[in-house]
């Protein structure tokens, strides 16, 4: 029972892990100054291993939570609406993408590989899903608004823009 407890926390990190570097990844192509940091847990950067990809870095533990920050120069213009709408819709695409390989690998491994492969697809679809819901995440999972919260936000924020400039 308890290597299934490990397993599970493994996959719900992974499958996280996969989300925030869509999101990093959303970040570092929007801008050639641009920088990400991904956080595992909490904000914290200690007693984590220090992983860096180019101009990603990543702060990793096993988790049930997770973000990503990023930096953008001062020299750099901020984000277009655009920019922050493929930054917020970066994690979700990577996620589903994710579950869309994990399903299909898991039609030609079988065993107990197979059903962690499976497992691992259904984890990720689930992330999908729930960061594509309009909400504020509970405390215990960083209590952090969702992807889909901050995309619904954001384009309420351009309409009222929109409407005020015409």
């Amino acid at each position: 029972m308890l290597l299934e407890v490990i397993v599970v926390l493994l996959i719900i990190s992974c499958s996280l892990f996969i989300h925030e570097m869509g999101h990093a990844v959303a970040t570092v192509t929007a801008n050639k100054n641009s920088k990400a940091e991904i956080f595992m847990g909490s904000s914290s950067k200690a007693n984590k291993l220090r992983l860096s990809f180019g101009r990603i870095t990543c702060y990793l533990t096993v988790a049930i939570s997770a973000f990503c920050e990023y930096s953008i120069p001062k020299e750099s213009p901020p984000f277009t609406y655009k920019q922050k709408l493929v930054f917020y819709l970066g994690g979700p695409i990577a996620s589903l993408l994710c579950f869309v390989a994990l399903y299909i690998a898991s039609h030609f491994v079988s065993g107990v590989a197979g059903n962690i492969i499976i497992n691992s697809a259904g984890a990720n679809f689930f992330l999908f899903v729930t960061s594509l819901i309009p909400w504020t995440y509970p405390r215990f999972l960083g209590g952090l608004p969702s992807d889909g919260l901050q995309t619904l936000n954001l384009v309420k924020a351009n309409r009222k823009e929109r409407k005020f400039i015409a």
